[in-house]
This record gives C-alpha cells, structure tokens and sequence, in this order.
C-alpha cells in the first residue's frame, strides 16, 4: 500500500511539471478562440472593415528581425491608425494582448503555423523584450510600415 502512495505522489509531481512547462500548440489554439477570433474569425481571414486577416501575410514578417519585433510588438503593445492587407483599408485599433509572454508566444505559434505555414515559433524572450521597451500603439503602426517596406506583405 506505501509503495502504491509513492508511485500515485510521483505520478502526480511529473504531472503538476508538465502541466507548468511551455505551453503546447493546443493552448496557442485556445488563446487565439478565446482573445483574437471575434476579430480576425476563425479562419484567420479578418473582417473586412473591422481586422485585417492574419493568415497568409505573416510569413515574410516572421523571416525577418524586424518583422518579428513587430509581430511581438503588435501583440505587446497593441496598434493604432490606418493600414491596407490586401488591397483593403483598415482603421481600427486592436488593443494590446492581457497575455503573459509565453502565452503571446503560444497564440503567435498558432497564427503562424496554422493560417502561415511557418513552423518556427517566436521565442518567449522576444516577447519579453518587446515588452521591456514597449511602444505607443500609433509607433507599433509605424514600425509594421518600415517593417512592409523592407520585407513586402
């Protein structure tokens, strides 16, 4: 029976540790469906008018350092002000993410492997930094300007 208790607290020490460790590609899915989905629908695809879609114009962003910094600084800081994804106008403000850095990491790993076929996830840290020198939603607007004319949408 004592050896049974030990194996049952065992099992459930290796379970609290895995449940605290980096969060899965399945807690990305969920963040997106519980923060990002009224906005940018289920799809990915945004709603005209409202949020511009996510899916298919990540991609470049994400190969580059600066267009990665801006993809944590528009979840870090939120953005402001006019920009045009796919030919379509936009003027909306989309708020800064209330997630904690991994959780940023997570929802970003989902958009980009789900809606961009980019597999490499953004690291925790870049989030991290992001947020260490966080900027006015109207200077994240900016930055995605440089960030388009270095890389393209």
């Amino acid at each position: 029976m004592h050896g049974r208790r030990l194996i049952l607290a065992g099992s459930i020490a290796v379970l609290t540790l895995a449940a605290s460790g980096p969060l899965r590609a399945a807690d990305g899915a969920k963040l997106y469906e519980g923060h990002c989905v009224a906005c940018h629908q289920p799809d990915g695809n945004g709603a005209e008018g409202l949020a511009p879609p996510l899916a298919g114009v990540l991609a470049k962003r994400a190969q580059s350092a600066s267009g990665r910094e801006y993809l944590a600084q528009v979840l870090v800081s939120g953005m402001i002000g006019t920009i045009t994804s796919r030919g379509v106008k936009y003027n909306g403000n989309m708020p800064a993410a209330p997630l904690s850095d991994e959780e940023l990491a997570a929802v970003m790993g989902h958009v980009l492997a789900t809606f961009n076929n980019v597999s490499q996830p953004l690291p925790v840290e870049l989030f991290s930094a992001a947020r260490s020198k966080a900027l006015t939603p109207s200077a994240v607007r900016q930055l995605r300007e440089r960030v388009l004319a270095e890389v393209g949408e």
